[in-house]
């Protein structure tokens, strides 16, 4: 009896091993990854999580008055963000606006100015037929009943002079003494020079000199000079035309006589 109960015993305190089970540790299911919102929780989905929060709490344990005041206060600073942030899109939307229409103004404004300006330009050159234009150069132009004028300018010169008259083949074909000429700017009306025949109508090359203190004769700065006998626009610009066939644009004069 003793025997069997020890064998019984023995049995018992050497289990035969037995083989560990076999298979996955963890879950052969693939673990979900959570969506993540890149650009953060909205308005609506603030207030979702309040909402629920007040849902789910303990009826017993309710929320505490300072901690539903603090996410109030949250929500409501996420709203006046937001309504910020639409305020700023809209003003940025506003100013782009006003900066194209003023674009648009000052270009308007631009092309409105040249036009006037160029209204203003025409009228001041049709005022100038008639007159006598004024350019750097050296040529007289003579009218038809034989007037014109010589502008020179003799600087610090002063004394008696002479003026000589080329034409267009190069020839000298008329000279005149002046008595006296002054210091500085000065213009003579060839018509009331004293010679005769008059010149005949056309374009001279002009020569002016001057005898300082009975000294030799020196050139002296002269001008082109010719009364304006009529305006053309060229490329919108002005053209006035002096004698028969000089053509100066308006911007070129350095000045215009009566």
């Amino acid at each position: 009896m003793i025997t069997s109960v020890r064998g019984t015993f023995d049995t018992i305190a050497n289990p035969v091993s037995a083989e560990p089970p076999t298979g996955a540790a963890e879950p052969s299911q693939p673990r979900t990854v959570l969506p993540t919102n890149s650009s953060g929780l909205g308005r609506d989905d603030f207030l979702k999580m309040l909402v629920a929060q007040l849902k789910n709490q303990d009826p017993l344990n309710p929320m505490d008055g300072k901690d539903m005041a603090a996410q109030l206060a949250q929500f409501s600073s996420v709203e006046q963000l937001i309504q910020l942030n639409k305020t700023v899109d809209e003003q940025k939307s506003a100013q782009e606006g006003v900066v194209t229409a003023l674009g648009e103004l000052q270009k308007t404004q631009n092309e409105r100015a040249d036009e006037l300006a160029t209204l203003i330009e025409g009228q001041m050159a049709m005022a100038t037929v008639g007159k006598t234009a004024v350019t750097p150069g050296n040529n007289v132009y003579v009218d038809s009943d034989g007037k014109g004028t010589v502008l020179l300018d003799a600087g610090t010169s002063r004394g008696p002079g002479r003026i000589t008259f080329t034409n267009a083949n190069g020839s000298d074909v008329r000279s005149v003494a002046i008595p006296n000429i002054g210091t500085g700017q000065q213009a003579i009306d060839i018509s009331k020079l004293d010679w005769k025949p008059p010149l005949e109508a056309g374009k001279y090359t002009v020569r002016c000199e001057v005898a300082t203190d009975g000294g030799p004769f020196q050139n002296v700065k002269t001008y082109t000079t010719g009364r304006i006998t009529g305006m053309r626009y060229e490329q919108g610009n002005p053209i006035l035309i002096i004698g028969d066939d000089l053509n100066l644009p308006m911007s070129k004069l350095t000045q215009i006589r009566g």
